[in-house]
């Protein structure tokens, strides 16, 4: 199997990372300073990781031409244009191509730019950051990849990306139904970045002084998926704060670091995207509500 990465920062990275160790024929698409980096000193990983990799690294996908996957590894405020801009050299006729950002919006995004048979879902669950450009530091979690076709169909490519990244020490699972994966994941870590970021807290606050709102929100979103026909389980609120207890009570999410930081955010695929998914259905979010209305001023401060 040949395999795109598109986007070296810290899921690019450390996904792209994890296959290439395993063998698998990987080359990066990277830019600026990042393709600097990996050029002249390799792929780094540090933390819970320790790795350098020697790997193809360009910003031209014409010199590595079409591949079996490509792993879209971008903001998804960045999606269309890399789309346009890399894979048309990249696709052949089977191609997939595996979306990782966050929320429910880019595998929909994608689809209507180069079709849905192409489209591949995919959930990361593990947490990364970029210490600089080339370097990651993995500061641990479930080292999770979970991915299937759109509409959940067999499909022979993603079977053998999960074997892959089992290979190459990821845990990636059969999946059933993957609108209810990435609705999962968003109900997970979209509220921790909105609350985090408003109040302008790490995790380990949100887990003690702020917990009821931090519960009130993760509940909105809820039921948000509910309506959008998500299976979410009766206790996920319960068992997510328990999981989230044993995680760094000092982590951010990448959402919550990039708006405070005065960054370019997804907000409008997350936080933003909270309420408006509700009106669409009829779910009210008043905690959300408010936490978009402040955020998206600041984002839009941060766009100015």
């Amino acid at each position: 199997m040949k395999a795109a990465i598109i986007g070296a920062g810290a899921i690019g990275g450390f996904y792209g990372a994890a296959l290439a160790d395993a063998g698998m024929d990987v080359s990066f698409i990277a830019r600026g300073k990042t393709l600097i980096a990996i050029r002249e000193h390799g792929l780094r990983l540090v933390g819970n990781t320790e790795l350098t990799l020697d790997v193809p690294v360009t910003d031209d996908a014409a010199e590595i031409g079409q591949v079996d996957v490509v792993l879209l590894c971008t903001k998804t405020f960045q999606v269309a244009e890399a789309a346009r801009t890399y894979l048309p050299a990249l696709m052949g006729p089977h191609t997939l191509v595996v979306t990782t950002q966050n929320g429910v919006i880019a595998p929909h995004e994608l689809s209507a730019i180069i079709g849905p048979e192409h489209v591949a879902p995919g959930v990361c669950r593990q947490w990364v950051k970029i210490v600089e450009p080339g370097l990651i530091m993995d500061l641990g979690g479930p080292r999770m990849f979970e991915v299937s076709t759109i509409d959940d169909s067999p499909n022979t490519l993603v079977n053998e990306l999960r074997e892959a990244c089992r290979k190459g020490g990821l845990t990636s699972p059969d999946v059933e139904n993957i609108t209810t994966t990435l609705w999962v994941k968003m109900c997970s870590v979209v509220p921790q970045g909105a609350c985090g970021a408003v109040l302008d807290v790490s995790l380990g606050d949100l887990l003690g002084p702020y917990r009821d709102v931090f519960a009130r929100c993760i509940d909105e979103t809820v039921q948000v998926a509910r309506a959008h026909s998500a299976r979410i389980a009766d206790d996920f609120i319960e068992k997510n704060l328990t999981f989230l207890a044993g995680q760094d009570p000092a982590s951010t999410t990448s959402f919550q670091r990039d708006i405070l930081a005065g960054r370019p955010s997804e907000y409008a695929a997350q936080v933003g995207a909270v309420p408006r998914l509700g009106d669409e259905v009829g779910v009210d979010t008043p905690i959300n509500d408010v936490i978009a209305a402040v955020l998206g001023r600041r984002e839009a401060q941060n766009r100015a």
